[in-house]
């Protein structure tokens, strides 16, 4: 036993002897010879050709893109519904998230949940709806075979749900237990909070689901809310899939056809009442050992002529491992679990900029100083040619990625079309982001970054932290009791 426990030890030596002398070679021919990545060849990117885009709308305005895509024995169908969170007045906030999780966990009048479930999973087929604050959307996924059948059934869900009174109750008890929780993930709270520090806490840009305006909230509400929203007027239909675009105009057309007119909504954004004044405020959360800070101030909007060079700045700044935030903040400096940020542009109304950074407890003031010490730099000191490029490549390279198939492609136009963006709006991005300068960078740095009047959130242990966020001003406490 004592000799073969000695040969697997001399062995594990020799193992490990071996391993150390050819880590020691690998690292002596990495440190000689070239990268070997810069010896490949790279073959030419295809060029991505939309097939043909077919656009019609019928006489009760509903507005149809159809594209073909043959490559699998799908069809996809989207319905985009302008409507959203924004048309709910503020003692009924949530109204819009209840009416989209019933119209389809409910079912509808000739297809009641059970029985919708039921068809659905024997069919491998999907049918889902949402509302959000400034849209509402439908979807269906079904196999070509099954998109007749099943377009019926889709368009019942859509104009005719059941809205069944348990099913209502069940969305409003769930989302009773997500306010319930709400306080437990500290990036959500940070999240949740700066809203509301940058719009105001009365804004409708930073408004929150409540147990009181739950309990406004009726099965009245909730038909009458469905009602003003899903009607032709307001709807845009996108289809692509395994089909003859020629047989599906007249199938969608015929189908449709009983959706009622209505009158379209308007939905009208107020102005955002912002004042560049900085302040530092600190939300007390005692079971945490680190701190999660967000800072900055209102930001933009996207049909800004700075937009390209906006986010070219914003890569430069937080774009992932290759940005200065991650860069000196967290690799050199070491302050950092994680560190990110974004200029916002907003489509209806300004976006928020933002700088954002996990890190510990007594190295909060250091890490929130060093971010704002980036964002100086980038107004005070050109960025590099080279930094320059390869931003702009890893941007450009990305982008494609945003849309992984045809589906996601056409719902991208129709969602430009919804917020009044031209067709081209992705082509004349790229073209513009080709365009930007280094002195664009610096230029839009300047003018759209203020360090001076940042306003600054932390989240985390106030007895950890002690008296370090005394430096940035006084510290104004955040109370986010639930109220009941």
């Amino acid at each position: 036993m004592m000799i073969k426990q000695m040969m697997l030890i001399g062995l594990r030596r020799l193992t490990i002897a071996s391993a150390l002398t050819l880590a020691s070679i690998a690292v002596a021919h990495a440190q000689s010879a070239p990268n070997p990545w810069e010896a490949f060849e790279y073959p030419e990117i295809n060029n991505f050709d939309m097939p043909a885009l077919e656009i019609f709308e019928l006489e009760n305005g509903i507005r149809f893109y159809l594209v073909e895509d043959r490559e699998l024995p799908l069809i996809d169908l989207t319905v985009l519904v302008r409507t959203g969170g924004i048309l709910v007045p503020d003692d009924k906030v949530g109204l819009q998230n209840l009416t989209g999780a019933v119209m389809r966990s409910g079912g509808s009048v000739n297809y009641p949940d059970n029985e919708l479930n039921r068809m659905l999973e024997n069919r491998a087929a999907e049918i889902e709806t949402e509302i959000g604050f400034s849209s509402g959307s439908a979807r269906m996924n079904v196999l070509a075979n099954d998109f007749e059948a099943l377009l019926p059934v889709f368009l019942d869900v859509l104009v005719n749900p059941a809205f069944p009174e348990e099913r209502l109750q069940l969305a409003i008890t769930q989302q009773r237990s997500s306010i319930t929780r709400r306080n437990d993930d500290q990036g959500s709270v940070a999240n949740r909070e700066f809203q509301r520090l940058i719009y105001g806490q009365q804004s409708k840009y930073a408004r929150r689901i409540e147990n009181a305006t739950l309990s406004n909230i009726t099965k009245q509400d909730v038909l009458d809310f469905h009602k003003q929203a899903f009607v032709s007027r307001n709807m845009m239909v996108g289809v692509t899939g395994d089909f003859d675009v020629a047989e599906m105009r007249a199938l969608l057309s015929d189908a449709f056809a009983v959706v009622p007119a209505g009158d379209a909504s308007l939905l009208e954004f107020p102005p955002v009442d912002y004042n560049l004044d900085s302040g530092i405020f600190l939300v007390d959360k005692p079971d945490v050992n680190q701190s999660y800070v967000l800072l900055g101030h209102i930001g933009g909007m996207r049909d800004s002529p700075d937009y390209a060079a906006l986010q070219v700045m914003n890569r430069v700044l937080s774009g992932g491992f290759s940005s200065r935030l991650m860069q000196v903040v967290r690799s050199e400096l070491g302050l950092a679990y994680s560190v990110f940020g974004s200029y916002g542009s907003g489509l209806y109304f300004p976006g928020t900029f933002s700088a954002g950074v996990m890190t510990q407890s007594d190295s909060t003031s250091a890490a929130i100083e060093a971010i704002v010490a980036q964002i100086r730099r980038l107004q005070d000191e050109p960025i590099s040619d080279a930094e320059l490029r390869d931003t702009k490549d890893q941007f450009l390279n990305t982008l494609v990625f945003q849309y992984p198939g045809i589906s996601a492609v056409l719902r991208e136009r129709m969602n430009n079309d919804y917020a009044g963006l031209p067709p081209d709006t992705f082509e004349q991005l790229v073209a513009q982001i080709q365009q930007v300068s280094v002195a664009d960078v610096q230029s839009v740095a300047q003018r759209y970054l203020r360090p001076d009047t940042l306003r600054i959130l932390v989240v985390g242990n106030a007895a950890e932290l002690g008296d370090q966020l005394e430096r940035f001003g006084n510290v104004q406490s955040v109370d986010i009791s639930i109220p009941q």
